[in-house]
This record gives structure tokens, sequence and C-alpha cells, in this order.
């Protein structure tokens, strides 16, 4: 299974669309999704191919937001509830560099309407910040981008401390969070 949705991660890159057709990409998405939404999807047995599944989701929304983004609309949603990712580490660097760009893109699917989402993002990247799944380079970008939201949204940081994602993290992710905004 982790080398068949790989495999399909990287078809995922190719914009080609007789090389991988929408059809072709519509059918990749739903076993995707049925993959990563199994109770047992992310349990020890399974984490590391359902990791790479949630990574080939992604690159599949991306390529599919520069086109009508259909898909896109329907499975970010979907991604975003598996975030952050952990087991397989290479990939959830990947996953969480894939988050930053669909933030940085002011991504409407995945922001949801009047910014719905941005609090639950928020916290994904608490969770991510000072720990094996995230490296210098994204660490910068998610402070880049918590930077801009208290310049520009400043509410959205206020409120967070209510929504119910802030309630599931630790002391250290706050913190993280924090330091990411001062630095």
């Amino acid at each position: 299974r982790q080398a068949a949705v790989y495999g399909l991660g990287v078809v995922s890159t190719c914009s080609d669309d007789s090389v991988f057709p929408d059809s072709a990409k519509q059918q990749a998405a739903q076993t995707l999704l049925a993959m990563i939404e199994k109770p047992d999807a992310f349990e020890e047995d399974n984490a590391t191919a359902s990791d790479n599944a949630v990574s080939a989701l992604g690159k599949l929304c991306k390529l599919s937001a520069s086109g009508d983004g259909k898909l896109a609309a329907a499975a970010l949603p979907r991604w975003l509830a598996t975030l952050p990712l952990s087991s397989d580490k290479t990939e959830a660097l990947v996953v969480h560099r894939q988050l930053c760009d669909f933030v940085e893109a002011s991504n409407a699917a995945l922001l949801g309407e009047n910014h719905a989402k941005l609090p639950e993002i928020l916290c994904i990247f608490g969770r991510v910040l000072d720990t094996d799944t995230c490296d210098d380079e994204l660490a910068k970008r998610i402070s880049n981008l918590l930077k801009q939201v208290h310049a520009g949204l400043p509410h959205v940081l206020q409120q967070l401390p209510g929504h119910p994602a802030f309630a599931k993290l630790t002391d250290a992710n706050k913190k993280s969070l924090e330091r990411a905004i001062s630095s």
C-alpha cells in the first residue's frame, strides 16, 4: 500500500491530462480518502502508508487547485483533518510544507469561508513546530504566516484559546506558537 500510494503521489505531480486524466484523478482521490478515513488508518501497522496517502492526496489537491478546483474543494477539508502527520517523517515534512503552500496561496477550499479553518490550521502549526516533522525552513515559513495573521487578522489569534483544537495543544505547543509569532 505504501509504495502504491507513493506512486500516486508521484503521478499527481504530472499536469499532463493525457498522462493522468481528470477521471483518474477523481478515482485516485476517492481511493486515498477511503484509505485515510478508515478507523485504523493511523494505527501503527498502517500509519506510514496512510501518511503517504495523505501526501499523495495533497499533491492531487494542489494539481486540482490549478485547474477547476473541484477536487481540491471536496478533498482539502478532509485532508486537513488528518494533520499533523508523524509516522513517516519524510512525508510528514512534505505534507506540512503543502499546508504552508495552501495557506500562503490563500486557498479558499482549505481556509474556508471567512477563514473559518484558520484557527485549526494555527493549532496544527503549533503541534508541528519544534518537532522532527518541521525543519528550519518550514519553521520560518510558519513563523511568517503567524506574523501575517497577527498583523492582518488579530481577532483570529484572540479567539484561538476558545477553539477546540487549542485545548489539545500541550503547553510546549502553545509556547512554540508564541515564540514563532514573536521571533
